[in-house]
Order: C-alpha cells, then sequence, then structure tokens
C-alpha cells in the first residue's frame, strides 16, 4: 500500500501551479463588500502644455460615497468652470448622487474600472517582491488597447503594458499603466502619444481606495507637441 503524504503533496503543488497572481487579483477584487459610507477629501492638479502656453487648473472636493450612490458635498471649482470627469458621465454638481458611474467614480470605486481593464489583460511576468516594504507580488501585463478596426488600420505602434502589486489580501497596492502609440493619418501626417499613469491605492472600511494618482501625457500631432499632467490625492475624513 503506498502512502497517502505524497498524493497529498503532488494534489498542493498542483493547485500552487494553477493558481496565478491575476486570479487572484480578480478574485479578491469580486469579493470586496458594497461599498460602505466614507467621505473623502479630492484634491486635483492639472497642468496642460500646448505650442510653449500652459494652463494650470487646481480643485479640491469633498465627496461621500455610500449605498445611495456617490455625492459632492463641497467643491473650490468655481460655477461657471467646466467638469472633468473621469468616469463615463459627469456629477450634476454639489448634492448629486449618481450610481454605476460619473465623476470621482474612478476614485472612490477603482474596482470596477480595474476588473473592466484586467478582462482581456494578459501575464507577461509573475514575481515575488515587495513594495514600500511591504510583501508583494508584481505582475507584468500586457493588456488591451480596445481599438477598433478603422482606429488599427492607422496605427505604426501601439502598446499598453501595466504592472501591479499585490498585496498579501490579494488587492492591489499600486499600479502603472505606460501607453503608447503611433499612427499615421491623412496619408502624410503621424501622431505619437505616450501615456504614463502610476496609481496607489488604500484601504478603508474594507473598501478599496485611490490614494494617489499621476497621469503624464506626451505626445505630437500635425508638427504640433503636446504634454500634460495630472496629479490626484485622496484623503479619507473621518
Amino acid at each position: 500500500m503506498r502512502p497517502a503524504l505524497p498524493f497529498a503533496v503532488l494534489a498542493l503543488c498542483g493547485s500552487l501551479l494553477q493558481a496565478d497572481g491575476l486570479s487572484d487579483l480578480k478574485a479578491a477584487l469580486r469579493g470586496l463588500p458594497a461599498p460602505a459610507k466614507v467621505r473623502v477629501k479630492v484634491e486635483a492638479e492639472s497642468l496642460e502644455r500646448e505650442s510653449g502656453k500652459d494652463v494650470i487648473e487646481r480643485r479640491s472636493t469633498l465627496v461621500e460615497d455610500g449605498p445611495e450612490g456617490i455625492r459632492i458635498l463641497e467643491d473650490s471649482r468655481p460655477a461657471a468652470a467646466p467638469a472633468k470627469a473621469k468616469g463615463k458621465g459627469a456629477s450634476k454638481g454639489p448634492g448629486s448622487a449618481k450610481k454605476g458611474s460619473g465623476e470621482f467614480h474612478d476614485e472612490l470605486r477603482p474596482a470596477e474600472g480595474l476588473l473592466e481593464q484586467l478582462e482581456k489583460a494578459r501575464v507577461l511576468e509573475e514575481k515575488v517582491e515587495t513594495y514600500e516594504g511591504r510583501p508583494a507580488r508584481r505582475l507584468k501585463l500586457a493588456m488591451d488597447l480596445e481599438l477598433d478596426a478603422e482606429a488599427r488600420s492607422h496605427l505604426k505602434k501601439a502598446e499598453h503594458e501595466a504592472t501591479v502589486w499585490i498585496g498579501q489580501d490579494g488587492l492591489p497596492l499600486a499600479m502603472v499603466h505606460r501607453i503608447e502609440i503611433k499612427a499615421r493619418v491623412m496619408l502624410v501626417a503621424s501622431v505619437w502619444t505616450k501615456i504614463d499613469i502610476r496609481r496607489r491605492f488604500q484601504r478603508s472600511q474594507n473598501q478599496l481606495l485611490v490614494l494617489d494618482e499621476q497621469a503624464e501625457v506626451q505626445g505630437a500631432a500635425l508638427g504640433k507637441s503636446f504634454s500634460a499632467k495630472d496629479t490626484t490625492r485622496c484623503s479619507v475624513i473621518f
């Protein structure tokens, strides 16, 4: 009679080989509870540069999220200033609430957007390392740019890679996106764009929130260069 222990060891090794960081990350994101009530101060600064001219905007907003949706409680932006919605729809202003999407949705409910981005991601590399002194798994991912056939027909180069650090609870500690696109339009004109997005996450009341984000854009089109930089920081208000 053969001992049962080797079979148990083989079964354990098999399960470990089948497990991967991307699957664990998606499972942890799906397992997050429904949003509890939380208030967050969102401080944002944007810098846009085109043809040697700089345009700087600053904004500080107190936002509340909970089962009833996302509400803007205080907003330093002048009433006449246009909203820069980062979600799929803009908030209607202080006191408004909207479920599912809207301004500040990416900051207060990042798990939903991450799951959508990771749906077609492929793991290029997985390593064990530390992130800011904490044990982590680092995943290097190939991401889908989600371009239609018409857009792809003009491409000369299109790359989107992401690196994500996963904590011991399976949730992301930080994520970096690097996107570069080169295309030809109107037969002779070329367009080049490079985007770097660095985002760190935080936990509050079992919720995943963005801690801070930096997004930098560089590019050139029709002989003119442009660049932009957005910085966002979120502080939980207890």
